[in-house]
């Protein structure tokens, strides 16, 4: 454990994040909101998802309509597009003093 724990704020852009997380070879960091409560965390593997992220689909066919993804997919989907902390943070952390 260490005492000098490195954190993102919310509104942190996706490659001071991943600076952080390389920097100081760290799988992930919390996400601080202007209170200094941990709202959230960042993993490597959140900045996988933003990086594997898949390109537009082509257009489908006039008058056809996918059906509505599964929240898992759209929670995914966000976290690709993310371009901050916030974004791509894992919300609603267990935290203890």
């Amino acid at each position: 454990m260490t005492t000098d724990v490195v954190r993102a704020a919310y509104g942190t852009p996706f490659k001071e994040v991943a600076r952080l997380l390389a920097g100081r070879r760290i799988g992930g960091l919390p996400v601080a909101d202007e209170d200094e409560h941990v709202v959230g965390a960042v993993s490597e593997p959140d900045l996988t998802a933003h990086r594997a992220k898949a390109p537009l689909p082509h257009e489908p066919a006039r008058g056809f309509r996918f059906p509505a993804p599964p929240p898992a997919a759209r929670r995914r989907a966000a976290k690709a597009r993310a371009r901050t902390a916030g974004g791509l943070m894992t919300p609603s952390p267990v935290t203890v003093r």
